[in-house]
């Protein structure tokens, strides 16, 4: 039976860490995939770049980022219409892609189509998650001309707010990366450790599963939220050392009853750690948004 839960727990551990590893949307990733072309692009080398986009459409006819780029070459020549078709198709695939919706938008905007480019505009704003000013700028300017007057001073404010903030990350261009060890990583690891101990207490005091298994999911929720990047790193090192501190320090029960339940809530509070972090990890980034 032990033997089944360590294969569970290692094969529950590489999914984990895949899930862990990347959690940029699926925009992010295939703008990264296709950068080539994005830098091609960006070199107003619309020719290269055309010629680039179409054959990754090819290749992989759902590429919503790929679609928005040919548009904006479409748009920079003036095609407007084929434009809004490969924007029209981009969303198709991927609605979430706030960037579609702002091209569109003002695409719209300029042909003075208001109503059809606020409504892409305030798709744009709610898909950016109110991170980025361009898309209230843009919906502020629509109102005006819908008479929206004091929502278009509200969104133009808001704009304003924005821009003034540090500047986050957008697509396409991924942010750097930063050192993996620094001073907050530490100190949430001396709160990892203060954790552990405590987990390792309660599975060696508990004559039922319950406690380790609630105190570990909680305290795991807890680290992945602190480290949202980093807490498969948490994880492991609370898993280390309850395993060591169990093998190692305080040993397992002499009577087997007892034993049965320590093992059990050893193994089990080990795959909630990683399975908690886990989920701190996504509620942080809910959170953020």
């Amino acid at each position: 039976m032990l033997e089944l839960l360590a294969l569970t727990a290692f094969i529950s551990y590489i999914v984990y860490l895949r899930s862990y590893a990347d959690q940029r949307s699926k925009a992010e990733i295939e703008a990264e995939r296709i950068k080539d072309g994005i830098l091609l692009y960006q070199s107003e080398q619309y020719e290269k770049a055309m010629t680039y986009f179409n054959e990754v459409l090819q290749s992989k006819p759902s590429s919503a980022v790929a679609y928005l780029f040919r548009a904006r070459i479409h748009r920079a020549r003036g095609d407007l219409q084929a434009a809004l078709t490969d924007l029209s198709t981009g969303k198709s695939y991927d609605d979430t892609v706030a960037e579609l919706h702002l091209e569109s938008g003002q695409i719209q905007y300029q042909a003075r189509a208001y109503q059809a480019a606020f409504q892409d505009f305030d798709k744009a704003v709610f898909h950016s998650h109110g991170d980025k000013a361009e898309p209230y700028h843009w919906r502020g300017l629509t109102r005006q001309h819908l008479q929206q007057m004091e929502e278009a001073a509200n969104d133009l404010a808001k704009a304003t707010q924005i821009d003034q903030r540090p500047p986050l990350p957008i697509l396409p261009y991924p942010s750097g990366k930063a050192g993996f060890l620094d001073r907050q990583l530490l100190l949430h690891a001396g709160l990892t450790i203060f954790s552990a101990l405590i987990l390792l207490d309660i599975i060696k005091q508990s004559s039922v599963i319950h406690w380790p298994y609630l105190w570990a999911a909680t305290s795991a929720v807890g680290l992945g939220f602190l480290e949202p990047r980093k807490g498969w790193a948490l994880a492991l090192l609370q898993v280390f050392l309850i395993g060591i501190g169990y093998y190692a320090v305080i040993g397992p029960s002499p009577l087997s009853t007892h034993r049965e339940v320590e093992l059990f809530s050893l193994y089990g509070s080990a795959g909630l750690t990683f399975a908690g972090s886990l989920i701190g990890s996504v509620l942080r980034k809910a959170y953020a948004h």
